[in-house]
């Protein structure tokens, strides 16, 4: 049986010239209507462009090439190669993967500060409210939040409130500015795996300033992960994971419970002593 094949309905607007040849088709009844004149004209010149479009695809073809080869380039952390796709193609600074991210978001992720600095000197300024947030583009920040105030509490697509990608990468000026403005010091992230706030996330980075100004804008020390990677974890207990001794005494200082359990029934103490975390172990002993 042959393959059906598959139409789509555009919307084309034409000028004079071009509309008094699809009335003409229609007149002289070689089309029936308007729609199956403009199809003829569409087909017949699709057929005749067959050298454009061959190159249209080689081109297209080889732009994609070379974005996968920008975000490999990143990963690698391969700055000298990442130099070298710009001075070949500066509009790469902004491509974007599958995944919605950009380069300048990547390097960030992935603290290669470095390629970070250079993707943003090099016209990366594209960036949307989230990105400016992880990369600690605190103007950019400022100038979307001016033009759409809504975007303070907003998520990006992953699943992360700003203010926690601000902390998360430790852009002390970009917290500062969300927290000026109101931002929710509550928002849980809804990324499935952590769904933490902004608190927890001072912990990867070892960020103690941070969770002085965090609580000072009303953080809760007690708030819990419920994400399915570190479901019922409290702050003391991401920080004993990643045994940050520093942060476990600032954590006790503002109150936080070394006796709570997480979802496997574990104190903070008891995390810390399984993974042989000895100083933040002892730092947590009940």
């Amino acid at each position: 049986m042959p393959k059906k094949k598959s139409t789509a309905v555009l919307s084309i607007r034409l000028d004079d010239e071009a509309l008094k040849a699809v009335d003409l088709l229609v007149e002289s009844g070689l089309e029936s209507n308007r729609s199956r004149a403009v199809t003829h004209f569409v087909n017949v010149g699709v057929r005749a462009s067959h050298d454009l479009l061959v190159r249209a695809r080689e081109q297209a073809d080889n732009l994609q090439r070379l974005r996968n080869e920008m975000f490999e380039a990143v990963k690698l952390r391969d700055i000298d190669k990442v130099a070298e796709l710009i001075h070949r193609d500066a509009s790469l600074v902004n491509a974007s993967n599958q995944q919605g991210e950009t380069p300048v978001l990547l390097a960030a992720f992935l603290r290669a500060n470095d390629i970070k600095e250079l993707l943003l000197r090099n016209g990366a300024g594209k960036l949307n409210v989230f990105e400016a947030a992880a990369v600690g583009y605190s103007s950019r920040v400022k100038e979307l939040l001016d033009q759409s105030p809504e975007l303070l509490n907003s998520y990006s697509h992953d699943g992360f409130p700003l203010l926690s990608l601000a902390v998360h990468f430790g852009n002390t000026e970009t917290v500062e500015l969300l927290l000026s403005r109101g931002v929710d010091v509550h928002a849980r992230s809804r990324d499935g795996s952590l769904n933490n706030t902004a608190i927890h996330a001072t912990v990867f980075g070892g960020y103690d300033h941070l969770v002085d100004l965090l609580m000072k804008y009303g953080a809760d020390i007690h708030s819990q992960c419920e994400g399915e990677l570190r479901k019922g974890f409290n702050v003391l207990h991401v920080a004993a994971y990643f045994d940050k001794a520093p942060l476990v005494e600032k954590f006790l200082a503002y109150g936080a419970d070394k006796t709570a359990k997480n979802a496997d029934g574990r104190t903070p103490y008891e995390l810390a002593e399984s993974l042989g975390h000895a100083v933040s172990a002892e730092l947590l002993r009940i």
